[in-house]
């Protein structure tokens, strides 16, 4: 019997979701992990080193009391950035602010000390897909920390020809930004925060020799002398020069990637983007999101599109094209089970490019493929995985 080990935030409902799909498929529930057990040491890992294990990272997103622990477990790590730092004791004394972008360089740099130190806790296991071994990881840990580094991942796509926005390279502040968009013949570009997630610090950027305009979930705010910036579900479009410069200074110093702002197809009179969930290497959920503004993440208000219309109007030519890819993407990442990617269409509805890989992208609630969700998919999968892995040793054992 497969052993399912989650470690996660117990009150996030991903749980629940994979809980049930677990059960519907007549498997003993996943044993669950909190992540504040985990990184206080309270919780440890090795006892589940044994066979037939599985093991699930998920989000360990909408914890403030995690945020600040992840924040301090960065302090320490090395860094030639110039991102702001706070001491472990100053991390855990701060205070929950809403939707304040707070030290996300250091945030990413514990996120990713935490899964090395967890990934080595596990050295036999195997990555999805490798066999049995021991047992194996989902997602991988290496896989993950990547995934959250969107520079790594553009540059990731683009030495394996998968088709991306034109990325303008490491940009350093505000005036480095608006010589590099010259240099370069672009006058729109995204700007997003290397490490962010759910739209947190992206900054739709156009400029030319007569005005700029900055339209953003980022809500800019001056305190005591200082910039403050919040993550909002509110839009703020920006034209002042000193407000625009002042929140892409204090954004590339945490890290950006900053790349070509490509024009949408539209769908039901707003541009899309779609978020396909690909499981076990096939392209499977989909959900098309349309944008109110450029960012079409679904939190920010935007609504979801109609499927059915937009399989009919893309074509099925073009769909598997477009789905290939994202299978593309997703095989960068060998020793994962499943990812989100989000695909941009372009305004002929064939060319495209892939925007994003979030290795936490499968939380589609309501969205079916083949009658069941993505939990289910993603379980179904390693069910199939460990019969084929036990046919391929009885194979081995009767020659």
């Amino acid at each position: 019997m497969l052993n399912f080990i989650l470690i996660a935030n117990p009150e996030n409902r991903r749980v629940g979701f994979l809980q049930q799909a677990l059960t519907h498929l007549n498997l003993p529930p996943a044993t669950v992990i909190d992540y504040a057990d985990l990184i206080s040491g309270k919780q440890t890992l090795e006892q589940f080193n044994a066979p037939n294990t599985i093991i699930r990272f998920d989000s360990p997103e909408k914890n403030f009391d995690i945020d600040k622990a992840i924040i301090a477990a960065g302090f320490n790590v090395s860094d030639n950035g110039q991102h702001q730092s706070i001491s472990p004791g100053e991390a855990m004394e701060l205070e929950f602010d809403k939707g304040r972008i707070l030290y996300p360089r250091q945030w990413y740099l514990g996120w990713r000390y935490l899964l090395q130190k967890w990934e080595t806790l596990f050295t036999p296991l195997l990555a999805c897909g490798e066999g049995l071994g021991v047992g194996y990881f989902m997602n991988h840990p290496q896989d993950i920390a990547v995934m959250f580094d969107k520079p790594a991942c553009h540059e990731r796509f683009s030495r394996n020809n998968i088709p991306v926005p034109r990325s303008l390279g490491k940009i350093h502040n505000y005036e480095h930004l608006r010589e590099q968009m010259q240099t370069q013949g672009i006058e729109r570009v995204f700007v997003k925060l290397s490490h962010g997630s759910a739209a947190s610090g992206v900054v739709a950027y156009r400029a030319n020799s007569r005005f700029e305009s900055a339209i953003t979930t980022v809500e800019r705010v001056r305190e005591n002398g200082e910039t403050l910036l919040y993550n909002s579900r509110k839009i703020s479009h920006y034209t002042r020069r000193e407000e625009i410069a002042d929140i892409i200074n204090i954004l590339t110093a945490e890290g950006v990637q900053v790349e070509e702002w490509l024009p949408k197809a539209h769908l039901q009179g707003c541009g899309f983007d779609v978020r396909v969930v690909v499981i076990n290497g096939k392209a499977q959920h989909i959900v098309v999101r349309l944008g109110k503004s450029p960012m079409t993440n679904l939190h920010l208000g935007n609504e979801r599109g109609d499927t059915e219309e937009f399989l009919a109007k893309v074509g099925a030519e073009n769909w598997e094209m477009m789905k290939r890819t994202c299978e593309q993407a997703a095989s960068l990442f060998p020793n994962s089970l499943y990812c989100g990617v989000d695909l941009l269409i372009l305004p002929d509805w064939k060319t495209h490019a892939i925007l994003e890989i979030n290795a936490f992208g499968d939380l589609l609630p309501g969205i079916l493929w083949n009658g069941i969700d993505t939990y289910t998919s993603e379980v179904k999968a390693i069910l199939e995985r460990t019969a084929e892995a036990q046919r391929t040793q009885t194979m081995k054992k009767n020659f």
